[in-house]
């Protein structure tokens, strides 16, 4: 029954070992492919061990548990520390590998000298081998070794836990956990003299985690998302060369589009000056400061060529000539240029399409934030839909020669983004069932300035410069009063922006009538009456005279929810 234990203990970190290898690309897997490796090895040499019918084989075993031992405990830290996004400093790093090898060289003498085992027997017992040892002088250094390690892995979680700004509190306690789990497993063996390895089962679970907490930082990490979108894109290649003119890669898009790179070798330098394209990139070497993008016509495609310069170290120095195929947008450009009815209206659908594309991305990325509260379910479309149903009635009436068509689909189009800020608020707070503790509700209102903020540098290259302030006073404002008494400015009247107002009615109005976590929906009478009360106080007076004219189609809107 043992054996059978050790095998399925080796079996699984393969299987875990498989998943990272297929699933995760090669600069996420290799350290944490190198920790299954690590585990494997321990644990196939916990199998022998108990499969062992002379004491010699037993010790080449035993080396082997100790091998996968010492290294895997520093691969749990290294992956432990890329998790929780901390950089072991290097003079760490080379004081862990050396105290490695060291052990590892010890480890090495096992059975040539009394300095590690004292003595060592093979017992036999109810069918299966443990070895009985007397352990030597030098025996304290992996234990030492073993729980200086793990408490740097559980100091580097704890630290996490303290920075949720960059890693979420569920990450650093996992983390914790992942090295706390093998800590209890060790010490629990020493502690109750067990014959058997138990750490097996153990170090099985911590890889288990490690790769939980791996699936769930990609979540996170927006530039490697990008980038890993970029590099499987048809539109983009790649080629490299070294400063000596080397070639060191090029892609399978940049190769199709220049089938010249296929004469290239990797490692010779590039002389080739024949064509264009080679003209153009021994020019780039030549000049690498040069900063411009060339067109080649390939295969009917329009290919932009972009020169960058990659710093490696402090001498070394990378060309990386990015390609990416831009024949829509060439198209565009000579339509421009020959300028006709069929180019105004590509125009116009493109520009629709980009709108819609940009609107579909601001409502995912506030669905994102809202995702992350639990209390407040479905409060983006619904106040959009309050906003939108709004502003139509102010444009209806005239209210203000401020408010024109385009200013109110702004409006409408921001409303998405107001609670943007509150991806920068903690969990704990931001899904706390009950009413805030004074100091996390002073935390909560600081979500409206790091909104704008956030928002502010999503829109910074953004052409659309009237949707752009626009989208900023929503996220900033909308939590000011009328009577000044709001927040995070303290603005009052009219210093608070219009749309910001506007806001401000659709965002209270809902919280009012829907359900929540922390509350029951109140009844529409009750909720009118409350806004009917707060006129002068906490809204504008104007408006929300005008927005209780809205009643029976925000009535409608909000049965049809319910349905």
């Amino acid at each position: 029954m043992i054996y059978y234990f050790y095998i399925a203990m080796f079996l699984l970190t393969i299987g875990m070992l498989s998943i990272v290898v297929l699933k995760f690309d090669e600069k996420i897997s290799s350290c944490y492919s190198l920790l299954g490796a690590a585990i494997i090895l321990h644990n196939y040499g916990a199998y022998l061990i108990v499969a062992s019918k002379t004491i010699e084989e037993a010790l080449v075993a035993n080396k082997m548990v100790y091998l996968g031992g010492i290294f895997l405990v520093f691969f749990f830290v290294i992956c432990i520390a890329d998790i929780c996004r901390i950089s072991i400093p290097r003079w760490i790093m080379i004081s862990m590998i050396s105290s490695a090898c060291v052990i590892l060289v010890i480890i090495l003498r096992i059975g040539k000298d009394k300095l590690y085992y004292e003595s060592a027997e093979l017992i036999e017992k109810a069918g299966y081998s443990f070895i009985k040892k007397e352990y030597g002088p030098l025996h304290i250094i992996f234990p030492i070794y073993l729980t200086v390690m793990l408490l740097f892995g559980i100091s580097l979680g704890v630290y996490a836990l303290k920075n949720k700004k960059k890693v979420s509190y569920i990450t650093s306690l996992t983390a914790i956990g992942v090295m706390s789990c093998q800590m209890a497993v060790y010490v629990g063996e020493r502690l109750f003299n067990i014959e058997l390895e138990l750490l097996p089962i153990g170090y099985n679970i911590a890889y288990f985690m490690i790769l939980f907490l791996l699936k769930r930082v990609r979540l996170y990490n927006v530039k490697g998302i990008t980038k890993a979108s970029i590099e499987e894109s048809d539109e983009y290649g790649y080629v490299v060369f070294d400063s000596k003119r080397q070639f060191c890669a090029g892609d399978e898009n940049a190769r199709k589009w220049f089938p010249e790179l296929n004469e290239c070798v990797i490692d010779y330098k590039l002389e080739n000056d024949d064509t264009d394209f080679f003209k153009l990139m021994n020019h780039w070497m030549d000049n690498p400061e040069e900063k411009n993008t060339v067109y080649f016509e390939r295969q009917g495609l329009s290919i932009g060529a972009t020169h960058y310069i990659v710093k490696e170290g402090k001498r070394k120095t990378i060309h990386c000539i990015q390609f990416h195929d831009d024949t829509e947008e060439q198209k565009y450009k000579k339509l421009i240029e020959n300028y006709n009815l069929d180019l105004e209206n590509e125009v116009k659908k493109k520009t629709k399409k980009l709108r819609k594309v940009q609107n579909d991305i601001i409502t995912s990325m506030a669905s994102i934030v809202e995702n992350r509260d639990s209390n407040t379910g479905g409060h983006i479309q619904r106040t959009s839909d309050v906003v939108r149903i709004f502003v139509e009635h102010l444009l209806l009436i005239k209210f203000t020669s401020v408010l024109t068509d385009e200013i109110a689909a702004c409006i409408a189009k921001a409303a998405p983004l107001h609670d943007f800020g509150k991806i920068a608020i903690p969990d704990v707070i931001l899904n706390k069932p009950g009413r805030f503790e004074p100091w996390e509700y002073e935390e909560m209102k600081k979500h409206p300035a790091k909104g704008a903020v956030i928002v502010a540098q999503i829109l910074k290259n953004s052409d659309d410069e009237v949707f752009k302030p626009i989208a900023i006073n929503v996220a900033h404002y909308h939590h000011e009063r009328w009577d000044g008494n709001g927040y995070p400015d303290k603005l009052a009247g009219l210093d608070i922006p219009f749309e910001a107002r506007v806001m401000a009615l659709a965002d209270v109005f809902d919280a009012l009538v829907s359900k929540r976590v922390y509350k029951e929906r109140m009844s529409y009478e009750k909720a009118f009456a409350i806004i009917e009360e707060s006129k002068g106080t906490q809204f504008d007076p104007e408006l929300c005279k005008e927005f209780l004219k809205c009643r029976d189609k925000l009535v409608t809107l909000y049965d049809s929810y319910e349905e």
